[in-house]
């Protein structure tokens, strides 16, 4: 009796915690798509407010910027991660180790501020910027990734601790700034691109001021910086930054190659079905908030196991769920598109599919590198650049079909190589123990 009393306590345990997990995961998801959707909502207003001139000039920002933050982390952020998850509730210790990282990070802004500031003025001087409006977005884009890189440090302690509930309101303090301050100026016809991007260096620094406030009481704010740390840092930033920069170019490598083995007649047409995908971006960034923090600090390697494959096993089963779903019944999906492109519903399930590729394939990267298991670069990337070669003379890029097939099977080398690495380095834990 007493035997089938705990029997029964140890299922009603685990069913508890399955309940709760699925909660957590459903709420933040939530969140996730509601914030998506004020961002959408933001981006609607600005290309609708813009002149074209203007639109040309953020788009530039909104894609140069963006590079220049993450050449100015390369892979600093993910090793906090890695690091800090063996202490993350020593307040002591993680204050010395974000300390640490931002002295690195501050030094590295400076080098990839050098590199991508000329680029970014000469992509503005081409299409007609005037040199004030140059300055100006110049001077905003710089400002805003200064706020970036402090809040991806800072937000590894918060992540750590799985402070849930301030995450989420994390997620709107980005978002409903952005949005109002865009409204207003909306509404009263002075909207241009550098107020646009100014707009969202306020929201920046907001974002940055809250979770400062957040996260200064929590740890040492004022411990001094650690040798071993910046050394522990540095060896996972020299593993990663090859790739780092790699991904950084790779979309210029895509539109090279593009342009010698085909045409990009029906890029629009991709572009509008990518839409479709956007919720395995809200699904990614849930378990990158969610589970990836707690596989980061778990310590025994039986668990990091189960864990590693229960979230891969997991993923991979609402990517064939919403590719079903999209097979079944397109209609619905093309819909929210718009009669434009009522044509493409026998492709919707293949954007679906290769939008969930790409993001199980970031998946499996962001586990691995939250942990410190970086894949040799000199393996990934000519594997990469073969790959891609080799899809483009194989697919026909002037169809929607033949860019579609491309987009679902470019992620998956880099997502095998990175699964072997995570599989390897989890067996070479668990042989440890034993």
């Amino acid at each position: 009796m007493s035997f089938s009393s705990a029997a029964i306590s140890a299922r009603l345990i685990k069913h508890r915690r399955l309940i709760q997990w699925c909660r957590l995961f459903a709420g933040y998801s939530v969140v996730q798509a509601v914030a998506q959707g004020f961002g959408f909502l933001t981006g609607i207003m600005v290309v609708r407010t813009l002149s074209k001139e203007d639109y040309a000039f953020f788009m530039i920002v909104s894609t140069v910027g963006p590079l220049m933050n993450t050449l100015s982390d390369t892979g600093i952020t993910n090793s906090l991660a890695a690091i800090g998850g063996k202490f993350w509730q020593d307040d002591g210790r993680m204050g010395s180790l974000v300390r640490t990282a931002m002295i690195l990070r501050r030094r590295l802004v400076v080098i990839s501020v050098l590199v991508v500031t000329p680029f970014l003025a000469w992509m503005l001087w081409h299409n007609h910027a005037s040199w004030a409006i140059i300055a100006s977005l110049v001077s905003l884009t710089i400002v805003g990734v200064y706020f970036q890189l402090n809040s991806g440090v800072l937000l590894v302690v918060v992540s750590l601790r799985q402070q849930i509930r301030r995450m989420q309101l994390l997620v709107f303090a980005g978002v409903l700034p952005r949005l109002a301050l865009i409204a207003l100026f909306a509404a009263l016809g002075w909207l241009n691109a550098p107020l646009t991007v100014g707009m969202g260096t306020i929201a920046m620094a907001v974002y940055f001021w809250r979770l400062k406030s957040w996260v200064k009481p929590q740890i040492a704010w004022n411990a001094p910086p650690d040798p071993e740390y910046r050394h522990d840092i540095l060896a996972i930033v020299k593993r990663q930054a090859p790739q780092v920069i790699y991904f950084c170019v790779q979309g210029q490598i895509s539109i090279w190659l593009i342009s010698i083995f085909g045409n990009v007649n029906r890029v629009a047409d991709v572009a509008a079905l990518g839409r479709i995908g956007t919720i395995f971006s809200i699904l990614f960034s849930t378990c990158t908030a969610v589970i990836v923090p707690r596989f980061a600090r778990c310590q025994e390697p039986a668990r990091l196991r189960s864990h590693y494959g229960l979230t891969l096993l997991g993923f991979a089963s609402l990517l064939l769920l919403g590719t079903g779903f999209s097979w079944l019944a397109p209609r619905p999906l093309l819909w929210l598109l718009g009669p434009q492109y009522s044509q493409l519903g026998s492709l919707v399930w293949l954007a679906v599919l290769s939008a969930g590729s790409w993001s199980l394939a970031a998946l499996i990267y962001s586990l691995n590198v939250n942990k410190g298991w970086i894949s040799p670069a000199i393996v990934v990337i000519p594997a990469e650049i073969l790959t891609q070669i080799i899809l483009c003379l194989s697919f026909d890029l002037s169809s929607v079909r033949g860019m579609l097939m491309i987009s679902l099977l470019a992620p998956v080398t880099p997502a095998l190589i990175n699964l072997f690495v995570g599989i390897r380095k989890l067996n070479s834990l668990n042989s440890l123990k034993t």
